[in-house]
């Protein structure tokens, strides 16, 4: 079985393990992938839903054009999640993968060509393929065009040539794997790839992780919306002095749940708005980030420091590298 997940103007085929097919995958750049059956990716739209929940294509084992329906015993949403969590339990460590472990490159590359928010599902994998779903690479002129004029704003400072495109895998709120992505400065991209390796081997969850420019560089709209995000040429707020965000050299996560909070002339602000009910740690909830938890030692053991640390204000999303 094929499922094909359609987007107008662009197709994307990914082959399941169930049957031992292949399909051909185009990239972005137009090259054709061979992708064996180990994978099954949908493209999530904008608004959430993904096109399988309108446009959805099965193929017979022959390959014909003619597609035929068959009763199935299991349900075939009951046979992903057994064959999705079977999988991650046996996948090991994509920080430290086995040295045993073949890549399968034609997976990797076709999981690489889908765009940031996409779902992988793991029907049979290993660790070293996956781990080359985390990788850096200069910013292209196509991603330039995405980010001028937002997170790269007019009388911006910062030469593009300090900055890198980093891609990573990470676990949703919904417990499946994610494509997330994120514009970096060039010195931390290897700490920040190893980072989301190990939040990644702790299935550390993280609800969504997309570009600050697909909400037009918008901080506030990007926090309420709980992204996690990195470079944004822009000020600290209420002051004329460059965020870190502006170098590439900080990182905010789960911000909605980790918000900033500081106290000005005797009023308590929390940014965003909607993250105030998670201002008060004292509560129990599975998406704080909290001193010696695994996503605070994983910066913190590359030198990174946290904002919750800090003393004045608490901004508890917020990792950051500083470069003497």
């Amino acid at each position: 079985m094929i499922k094909i997940y359609q987007k107008p103007f662009k197709m994307f085929v990914v082959g399941t393990m169930i049957l031992s097919l292949t399909a051909c995958n185009e990239t972005q750049d137009g090259t054709k992938v061979e992708v064996k059956s180990n994978y099954v990716v949908k493209e999530v739209l904008t608004s959430g839903k993904t096109k399988e929940d309108e446009s959805l294509q099965e193929s017979n084992l022959t390959g014909n054009d003619e597609t035929k329906s068959t009763d199935n015993s299991l349900n075939e949403s009951e046979m992903d999640i057994e064959l999705f969590e079977s999988s991650l339990d046996d996948l090991g460590s994509v920080l430290k993968p086995n040295s045993s472990e073949v890549v399968d490159m034609d997976t990797a590359k076709a999981i690489n060509s889908m765009p940031a928010k996409s779902i992988v599902k793991v029907y049979t994998a290993n660790a070293a393929t996956l781990a080359e779903c985390f990788y850096a690479e200069d910013i292209s002129p196509s991603l330039f065009e995405r980010m001028e004029n937002k997170s790269f704003s007019e009388g911006c400072t910062i030469s593009i040539d300090t900055l890198s495109y980093v891609r990573v895998l990470h676990f949703g709120f919904d417990g499946e794997i994610h494509i997330g992505e994120l514009v970096v400065n060039k010195l931390i991209k290897d700490d920040v790839i190893e980072i989301f390796k190990e939040l990644f081997d702790a299935r550390y969850p993280i609800e969504q992780m997309v570009l600050i420019d697909e909400f037009d560089a918008d901080d506030n709209k990007s926090m309420a919306a709980n992204n996690t995000s990195s470079f944004n040429y822009r000020m600290v707020e209420g002051t004329t002095n460059l965020s870190k965000h502006s170098y590439g050299l900080a990182i905010d996560i789960n911000p909605k749940y980790n918000p900033y909070v500081r106290t000005i002339n005797g009023e308590t602000v929390i940014v965003p708005d909607n993250g105030v009910d998670y201002a008060d740690r004292t509560l129990e909830n599975e998406y704080y980030i909290m001193k010696d938890d695994v996503c605070q030692k994983a910066f913190a053991k590359r030198g990174f420091t946290w904002g919750g640390d800090w003393q004045t204000s608490k901004d508890y999303q917020h990792f950051q590298k500083v470069f003497q």
